[in-house]
């Protein structure tokens, strides 16, 4: 009798690991979208007067636009760990995404998007270390924001 119950007991074991680690990767890919989500929403605080200032829309103040240029190239390396595979659009995960799955099939050109940004956004906090001119800033804030859209428009949902 006691035969029998191990190859059963052993199936239980093996379904229990396979749940769990199923599980696991489920819970791993929700906190990966979470993740990325709220560094892009930082990410956007951040650009949000950059943007304002250059575009007109509120006072130069070259005290908070140095902040948060810094703050953004300090940023920019953020989210990309967190487009893990599983992680897109369609992958059945359960989590609202607007991270095309065309992500995955064009890895190379969304990672050149993010080293663009990432470049930009250095190169702001650079101008505004070494002193450059507001119109130079300001030029430079559209390469940034440039940079967003490219990225946006080729693999975010609208």
């Amino acid at each position: 009798m006691t035969m029998t119950f191990r190859p059963l007991l052993a199936s239980l074991g093996v379904s229990a690991a396979l749940l769990t680690s199923a599980s696991a990767q489920a819970l791993e890919v929700d906190k990966a979208i979470e993740y990325r989500q709220d560094a892009l929403r930082v990410m956007a605080f951040q650009i949000g007067p950059l943007g304002d200032m250059a575009q007109g829309n509120i006072d130069y103040d070259a005290d908070e636009f140095a902040l948060r240029a810094n703050n953004l190239a300090s940023l920019a390396h953020l989210p990309w760990e967190a487009f893990i595979e599983g992680s897109l659009q369609g992958d059945d995960h359960g989590v609202d995404t607007d991270a095309l799955a065309k992500i995955g099939d064009e890895w190379d050109g969304f990672r050149q998007r993010q080293e663009t940004f990432q470049q930009e956004s250095a190169t702001l906090a650079q101008m505004v270390d070494d002193g450059e001119e507001f119109n130079a800033l300001r030029r430079q804030v559209g390469a940034v924001a440039n940079s967003c859209k490219a990225c946006h428009d080729d693999y975010r949902a609208d």
